[in-house]
């Protein structure tokens, strides 16, 4: 299974809501149906976003079909270089219906974020101690060779 993965600049380059709005962008056109669940649970998304639980742990999009996508947030100084290298994806995730988004949140938070969702049944909440469960398109857990990049060593004259 192919997993995309895309780094979107948060605070102090956008607010958290403002970071939210900027990923509602990415997966869905603004007059679409999906993009009306986005806006509904904008404010659950800003405060994951503020509480930086998508920094380390992304919000995981299974459309309906395709590849899967994994948002991580960049804060702090990070966020002002992360802007810059910012990326469309090369079609709207979430144009056909069908399709899943899973929320990474810290333990205190999970009761209250999943009662906020109670409504909308596309979208989930996960523990980020429980970092990304098998099946969310982690190639180790389907028995995959993982691929690991040196940056670093990307990065060398």
């Amino acid at each position: 299974m192919s997993v995309i993965a895309r780094r979107i600049a948060a605070v102090p380059v956008r607010t958290s809501v403002e970071t939210w709005r900027a990923i509602a962008d990415l997966l869905a056109p603004t007059t679409s149906a999906a993009r009306q669940q986005l806006d509904a649970v904008t404010n659950v998304g800003a405060m994951l976003v503020a509480e930086e639980y998508t920094a380390l742990t992304p919000v995981i999009v299974q459309p309906a079909s395709g590849a899967r996508i994994r948002i991580y947030t960049v804060h702090g100084e990070d966020a002002i270089d992360a802007q810059a290298y910012e990326q469309p994806l090369a079609s709207w995730p979430l144009d056909q219906p069908g399709w899943a988004i899973s929320l990474p949140c810290g333990a205190v938070d999970l009761d209250e974020v999943r009662a906020a969702l109670v409504g909308h049944p596309a979208f989930a909440v996960r523990d980020v101690a429980d970092g990304i469960e098998a099946g969310q398109g982690d190639p180790q857990a389907a028995g995959a060779a993982a691929l690991i990049i040196d940056l670093e060593e990307m990065s060398r004259p």
